[in-house]
């Protein structure tokens, strides 16, 4: 297979071990698996390969080992190959569905599974924030999990019954080919702001990683796409060039999209499909949802699923942890949501600005690591849309978190930005600012269960640490 795909530029004397399974780390390997050396940013698989048990090994070059090997232009392309190639090519047994896009990946193919699961059927899914077969549940630790770890998961996913899968595509996971080798029934492109330029530099790139999930539908597969995003139009065109068969959705394009209600309560919105008008209602708050929800919408039903069964599970779906929720009561009214890069971040304040009778009280910071650039684009959003700014720290890993606060404050030049490195306490003050009619937005972390220092991680949930703090501040009994 490696040969076939013209990644072998060596191999060792000519022999057949028994391989029982796949590994890429060297402290899970066995005798009997098959090692793919991996050379990544911090640590090089190679240096200890030799010193790793297995029953053969890939790697980029030669290693010092008595037992056969591959030498292959790729690793982590053949890696992808192998794992979903050994563990049974699920593609051929499961009708897939895929999501690109900076923002609304994780809603979408939650969504979809939740379809799949209304109409009676089983579903597995990858995302940002949990990975799922019918009968386990896990949370994620990347967008795009490894291929191997994806390969095993389908694997046992369709063990337990499953039909479907829904899988996020990150941009970072589609360049790093953690999805080659596997092939897609419907695939999605949602919308492209700006996010991970520490990685791509630009948007060209970046888009450009996006396009790699169109190499990976199946022949008789469809693409859709958000007209509404102005990257959507490229994408479309990209698609019909590789001769894909495309379904564009929107303000323009096959399907109309009409949003029709958005408030507190969720919203409302129609698609037109083939002349036919199908009216959704859904607790989700945010009129930017509906774009997401389309996706899922679509290529839940030209998988055969009736609208019945999609108008019964839209109505269900709650959303995401950390995606647009709000909490409301005597004392308080916030949301907690992930958004983490400006056009997330403007995306939901936006529609909170619109929901609000009083002021747009903002937590929020930005991440280690990442592109540094976005920061004063995210300051200028918060000023733009927010009466009052907390600025703290996010996940500043092994960054110095002042001066990532002082790179996003260079954005903002109102006067009412409070500078609050402490995120706990930041959330509290902006409780203590908080008046009848004003929504608190905390704003970056969603879902996060931990706060990311230089080598150390602390438990930290926004949503828990609100609760907890609005306990303090008697505006709550219990919690």
């Amino acid at each position: 297979m490696l040969s076939k795909n013209g990644l072998v530029t060596d191999r060792s004397l000519p022999y057949n071990p028994e391989i029982l399974e796949i590994s890429q780390d060297s402290r899970k390997s066995n005798s009997s698996s098959l090692f793919v050396c991996i050379m990544g940013t911090r640590f090089d698989s190679h240096k200890v390969a030799p010193k790793t048990p297995a029953s053969a090994y890939v790697c980029e070059r030669r290693i010092d080992t008595l037992k056969p090997f591959v030498v292959v232009k790729d690793s982590r392309l053949s890696l992808s190959l192998i794992s979903y190639e050994f563990y049974g090519r699920a593609y051929e047994k499961l009708k897939t569905f895929s999501v690109t896009g900076t923002k609304g990946k994780t809603t979408a193919v939650t969504l979809f599974k939740k379809i799949v699961e209304e109409s009676g059927q089983k579903c597995a899914v990858t995302s940002t924030i949990m990975n799922a077969t019918p009968l386990s549940y896990e949370f994620s630790e990347h967008t795009t999990q490894s291929p191997l770890y994806t390969a095993k998961l389908l694997k046992k996913a369709i063990e337990e019954g499953a039909t479907y899968a829904s899988i996020e595509a990150s941009s970072q996971g589609l360049e790093m080919k953690r999805l080659d080798g596997m092939l897609f029934d419907r695939v999605a492109f949602l919308n492209l702001t700006r996010d991970h330029f520490d990685t791509h530099m630009n948007f060209d790139n970046y888009f450009h990683a996006k396009l790699h999930l169109l190499d990976l539908v199946k022949p008789n597969g469809i693409v859709f796409v958000n007209l509404s995003d102005e990257w959507g139009k490229k994408y479309a065109i990209e698609a019909r060039k590789k001769g894909l068969n495309v379904v564009t959705f929107g303000k323009e394009g096959n399907v109309k999209l009409e949003l029709m209600q958005e408030n507190d309560d969720g919203i409302a919105f129609a698609l037109n499909v083939e002349g036919e008008k199908h009216k959704f209602s859904s607790k989700i708050i945010g009129g930017f949802m509906a774009e997401n929800m389309t996706a899922s919408i679509l290529a839940a039903h030209s998988l055969g699923i009736d609208w019945a069964t999609i108008h019964k599970a839209v109505e269900k779906f709650k959303g995401v942890e950390g995606r647009m929720e709000r909490y409301f009561g005597k004392g308080y009214d916030f949301y907690i949501d992930f958004a983490h890069a400006p056009g997330a971040l403007e995306a939901s304040l936006k529609t909170i600005r619109k929901l609000t009778n009083g002021r747009v009280i903002l937590v929020f910071g930005a991440g280690g690591e990442a592109d540094r650039g976005k920061r004063p684009l995210m300051g200028r959003v918060a000023q733009k849309y927010a009466d009052e700014i907390f600025l703290t720290n996010d996940n500043p890993k092994s960054e110095d978190p002042i001066a990532i606060i002082r790179q996003v404050a260079s954005g903002i030049t109102q006067k009412r930005l409070h500078i609050i490195p402490d995120r706990r306490k930041a959330i509290k003050e902006a409780f203590k600012e908080w008046k009848d009619g004003d929504r608190v937005v905390i704003a970056g972390k969603g879902h996060e269960k931990t706060q990311v220092f230089d080598g150390y991680e602390i438990p930290f949930n926004d949503k828990d640490v609100a609760f907890k703090v609005l306990k303090e501040l008697g505006k709550i009994e219990t919690f």
